[in-house]
């Protein structure tokens, strides 16, 4: 029976989505600082519906944002409580599942290639892989240009852990950078990752591109968003100004998933709008036919 990585779903915007009353470009970590037990409480919720890997709600607490925020000093406070509320989770559950660090775009999501040096960018990520050494493996998500994918993967590798980049694709197949799909795999082979994943990109889009990035890397998945567009937010927006498709249902979303496991996919979960409801139907129907581990479970395999 094939071994399958199930992630968990859209950690962010389900925090955010239950605590309405706070509004902030940072996020889920806002809501964090401010009700933690929010979180737990959707950590608790993945972890009970299936989801072997949790990611560490950190997405939005890079130096750059947070410095951005007013609130740089606070950087080392934030990643512990975000340990600190996933562990709760793990506890409350009993469950056997790995911390995924997170590691994110430095400056926000849906941008292009920063101006910035590699060597300046690793240095920005080598603090965030610091900040979370006590994860079992990292998941670099949302890379829309390998530059800032290629620096992310040179300080997760230096970690000793096992570690999937994610790609996001735009509708015509390439990177928001311009990069296709094939150069972007190339730029990250040589520092090794465990896996090169899609993330947070309609699940039609992803659908399309996995059998070519089947053919491109030993071990490959997907986890998609179910927004109608991001465009608002790549221009700098708040998340608040973004809809959810109503027709990318539990049901549906598996379908699509099922597709992407037929076509060589080996790691799956969900991003923004994929809720606890989307992971535990997604769980139901993977049991039986696949045996769901933990990321790290594949990186032994």
């Amino acid at each position: 029976m094939k071994s399958v990585a199930l992630l968990d779903g859209g950690l962010g915007q389900e925090i955010y989505r239950r605590a309405m009353n706070v509004t902030s470009l940072l996020w889920s970590v806002a809501v964090m600082r401010e009700q933690p037990d929010v979180v737990t409480d959707v950590h608790a919720d993945f972890i009970r519906a299936g989801a072997r890997t949790l990611t560490l709600n950190t997405y939005a607490a890079t130096p750059t944002r947070l410095a951005r925020e007013g609130l740089g000093d606070e950087i080392g406070a934030i990643h512990q409580r975000a340990f600190e509320v996933l562990e709760r989770a793990i506890a409350l559950t009993g469950a056997d599942v790995d911390i995924a660090g997170c590691l994110p775009p430095l400056v926000g999501s849906y941008r292009s290639q920063p101006a910035r040096t590699f060597e300046d960018l690793k240095s920005e990520f080598d603090i965030l892989v610091k900040l979370q050494g006590g994860a079992d493996v990292f998941l670099i998500e949302t890379m829309t240009n390998s530059l800032e994918a290629s620096a992310a993967c040179a300080a997760a590798g230096e970690s000793g852990k096992p570690f999937g980049v994610a790609f996001r694709l735009e509708t015509d197949g390439k990177l928001r950078s311009g990069e296709t799909l094939a150069e972007a795999v190339e730029a990250v082979k040589p520092f090794g990752p465990t896996a090169i994943l899609l993330n947070c990109c309609d699940p039609e889009v992803i659908s399309q591109a996995m059998p070519e990035l089947a053919g491109l890397f030993p071990l490959t998945g997907g986890y998609a968003n179910a927004f109608k567009t991001v465009e608002p937010m790549a221009s700098g927006a708040l998340v608040d100004e973004l809809e959810a498709r109503p027709d990318v249902s539990p049901g549906v979303y598996a379908l699509q998933v099922k597709q992407w496991l037929e076509d060589g996919a080996g790691v799956v979960g969900g991003c923004c709008e994929i809720t606890p409801e989307h992971i535990s139907h997604l769980a139901d129907v993977l049991t039986g036919e696949f045996n769901l581990v933990r990321f790290s479970e594949l990186a032994r395999s």
